[in-house]
């Protein structure tokens, strides 16, 4: 297993660039990385909530029960998990910026098919497809943020892709109120398209990350990407100062998943996926379903199930900005913990029969909490991996997510075809305190800290695993 050397002139390790990126100052190039990342959040989040807003008129013209209309949003999960998995593996293999692009390209391209769909068959294909494509976007983008952004305002950045979550409720909810009368609900599919393409000719320019850069030797490359932050050589060269009596960090080859389950990242694996699965079984079955459930449930008329959503879409960016703004302050654990225990418990409370304000009152509060613990674990998952493994660990997390999300989106349809509405809230409600009280054993606190600093026992128990492994090859 090959070591980090101390770098020669004209050389930069990973760690040489961790330093300069903490030590930099916040630069235009930054804040553009930073906006240009977020973006993408606003089509995975507000994809979701268009579908929820396409129901009805999807319901109406194919004739689609329920359980059918649940197995939609399941099979678009699917496909995001699939994606997770897949992108994220490229992503540490290849470098993060083919992912960074043409994730959102094939997320664009299917989603303008999805407004063309003919029956409910096709829009299970499409949908799955399109997940293949925004289910690597998140976990790549929060990677590079978390590697691009100074260890002092990593929550800020981190916290801008969750933060456009709750925007593109208010987004979403906006453009359904003005495009359902005049175009339906294929017409919520068809207005993604442009914007996500001009997106993703913004993003060819980013370039690849200098850490990944850096690791693999490609230094004249990784120079070049501090450069475009605005780090320039005698930055550079103050760095290499800084760290050269430091103890050198052992370089790592592509991510393999048994790296995950080192004795040192065994319980922080453990921990991300619960916050991901758990969790997100109640976020996304409910961003799909509470338009319904007014309709259904409380006898609105879509027009005002929307409003109501408008409305409830307030109190999910209040939730995002909290943590947003104190997260470097007071930390990712506390608004994990307190986030998805207090969506767990609010779900308790929708057992029985409320009327339409009791129900919009509690929907909106579960919203606030839900949120505050999704931004707090979105900034977290990222930071608590070694480089060689982040964009892996973050998008096996994220991605068994969303087959949580399959399963929440397809219980409530099943439970509202049923009646069975006290079993959803109970199992719903279960798995969000879990991950919210699992947090205080389970949670580290990452804030402020050094990227290989924090991650330094990882990365030097999954050398150790390969240089026994390479001895025991050498030895036969």
């Amino acid at each position: 297993m090959e070591t980090e050397k101390p770098a020669r002139a004209g050389q930069l390790t990973f760690r040489i660039v961790g330093h300069a990126i903490d030590s930099s100052p916040i630069t235009r190039p930054l804040v553009g990385v930073i906006i240009i990342a977020a973006l993408a959040s606003l089509f995975d989040a507000g994809d979701a909530y268009l579908y929820g807003f396409a129901i009805p008129g999807i319901a109406k013209e194919f004739g689609a029960k329920p359980a059918q209309l649940g197995l939609i949003g399941s099979f678009t999960l699917l496909g995001m998990c699939l994606g997770s998995f897949m992108w994220g593996w490229l992503a540490d293999k290849f470098g993060r910026k083919p992912a960074f692009t043409l994730t959102l390209l094939m997320f664009s391209v299917l989603c303008g098919c999805c407004g063309l769909a003919p029956s409910i068959g096709f829009l299970y294909g499409a949908r799955f497809c399109m997940g293949l494509g925004i289910g690597g976007s998140i976990p790549v983008d929060a990677s590079i943020l978390a590697e691009f952004a100074p260890a002092r305002i990593r929550g800020y950045s981190g916290g801008a892709l969750p933060i456009a979550w709750p925007v593109s409720t208010f987004i979403a909810s906006a453009t359904a109120l003005a495009v359902l009368p005049r175009w339906g609900w294929r017409g919520l599919f068809f207005v993604g398209v442009i914007p996500a393409l001009l997106v993703f000719w913004i993003r060819r320019n980013v370039p690849e990350s200098p850490r990944w850069l850096a690791n693999r030797g490609r230094f004249d490359e990784a120079r070049k990407a501090l450069h475009y932050l605005d780090i320039n050589d005698d930055a550079i060269e103050r760095s290499r100062v800084a760290v050269q009596h430091e103890k050198p960090l052992p370089m790592l080859p592509p991510a393999v998943f048994r790296d995950l389950f080192t004795p040192e990242m065994r319980r922080r694996t453990i921990h991300t996926w619960i916050l991901w699965v758990l969790p997100l079984m109640a976020s996304w079955g409910m961003n799909f379903w509470i338009p319904q459930i007014f309709i259904k449930f409380h006898g609105l008329p879509v027009q005002a199930a929307v409003k109501n959503m408008f409305y409830i879409s307030f109190f999910s960016i209040a939730g995002r900005f909290l943590v947003y703004f104190l997260s470097e302050k007071v930390g990712r654990k506390f608004f994990i913990t307190l986030g998805f225990s207090g969506a767990g418990v609010l779900l308790f409370f929708l057992i029985g029969n409320q009327t339409t304000g009791t129900f919009f009152l509690i929907a909106a509060c579960y919203q606030f909490f839900m949120e505050m613990g999704l931004c707090g674990s979105t900034i977290y998952v990222p930071e608590v991996y070694p480089l060689h493994i982040r964009v892996l660990g973050a998008s096996t997390a994220m991605g068994l997510g969303r087959i949580g999300g399959a399963v929440g989106s397809y219980v409530i349809g099943a439970c509202i075809g049923a009646q069975m509405m006290t079993f959803c809230w109970v199992f719903l409600g279960a798995g969000s305190l879990i991950a919210g009280l699992s947090t205080i054993w389970l949670g580290i606190e990452p804030k402020g800290q050094n990227l290989e600093q924090l991650n330094k026992e990882g990365t030097e128990g999954a050398a150790k695993i390969h240089r026994e492994e390479a001895a025991t090859v050498a030895a036969h």
